[in-house]
């Protein structure tokens, strides 16, 4: 006799089949950027902005014209490093002269003596500069122990990187291949020390006027004036998140508005958020207080 034939199972009803079903994911929570650990700007409208603040493990550029904030935003970000959860020490490579020691004093907390111990600033002249700083630096980060007084570094910030370039370099097809070159070799090593150690990597741009076209490169407005980041559109290319501070002066009050705009990140749209520089740092300003 013939054993019965199985009987083919039930067949799921829609709502089990919707409960096993896989959901889709947004696909920009899958990027590094996403996942990594954030670091705050010392502002809730500004790590707003920025989901959260600025990404470990990636290199993001904030460009700007003079006295946008470029540089007050770095000495804030050097002397929120020992307290933020990432309790680290900041690396400053600075190209520019002289650093503003003072400013850094002023912004230092009364009730943090020893904060400034755990901002580290070096200088970089040229493009060999900061690369022999670089793999130095990189010793640094592999072997914390050796500077037991010391918090470890996961900060690096570079103020700023079209300063290095002013000279030595023409428009010939010759010097603008080294430049390039050059642009991928910093690029690749700030890169390399982000990712390995889950460091935060801010470096500064400067800007240049824009006469016609834009060449593939972000443009703005800034004091009335069309103007794009430095270095065109190769080093664009090496920057994870680029973030633009802009700037326009009431013709009636004389008062700077400065803004914020994320111009192009993996994890983040394009918006912008108002800002100020006051005596104490640099903050975001709502609309509705404004």
């Amino acid at each position: 006799m013939r054993p019965p034939a199985p009987k083919p199972p039930a067949a799921a009803s829609s709502s089990s089949y919707s409960q096993r079903e896989p959901r889709p994911e947004n696909p920009l929570l899958l990027l590094p950027s996403s996942r990594a650990s954030k670091f705050s700007l010392g502002c809730p409208l500004l790590d707003r902005l920025l989901s959260g603040g600025l990404p470990a493990a990636s290199v993001t550029e904030i460009a700007g014209e003079s006295a946008t904030g470029k540089t007050q935003l770095c000495l804030q970000l050097a002397l929120l490093a020992p307290q933020s959860p990432l309790s680290a020490s900041a690396l400053f490579l600075h190209s520019d002269l002289p650093f503003p020691l003072h400013r850094l004093r002023r912004l230092a907390p009364k009730s943090r003596p020893d904060i400034l111990d755990h901002v580290l600033v070096a200088a970089a002249h040229t493009p060999a500069d900061l690369l022999s700083l670089l793999s130095r630096a990189q010793r640094l980060l592999a072997h914390p122990a050796r500077s037991p007084h010391r918090l470890p570094i996961r900060l690096i910030l570079l103020d700023s990187i079209a300063s290095l370039f002013r000279a030595d370099f023409d428009a010939s097809p010759a010097d603008l291949r080294r430049r390039s070159a050059l642009f991928f070799q910093i690029s690749a090593k700030l890169k390399e020390l982000a990712y390995r150690h889950q460091c935060v990597v801010v470096v500064t741009n400067q800007v240049v006027d824009v006469v016609e076209g834009d060449a593939g490169n972000t443009v703005a407005w800034s004091s009335g004036r069309r103007v794009s980041p430095a270095l065109g559109i190769a080093w664009a290319n090496c920057v994870n998140t680029r973030l633009f501070l802009t700037r326009e002066v009431d013709g009636g009050s004389g008062i700077a508005r400065r803004r914020m705009k994320v111009a192009f990140a993996p994890h983040l749209p394009v918006r912008s958020c108002e800002f100020v520089i006051r005596r104490d740092g640099v903050f975001g300003v709502d609309p509705a207080e404004r």
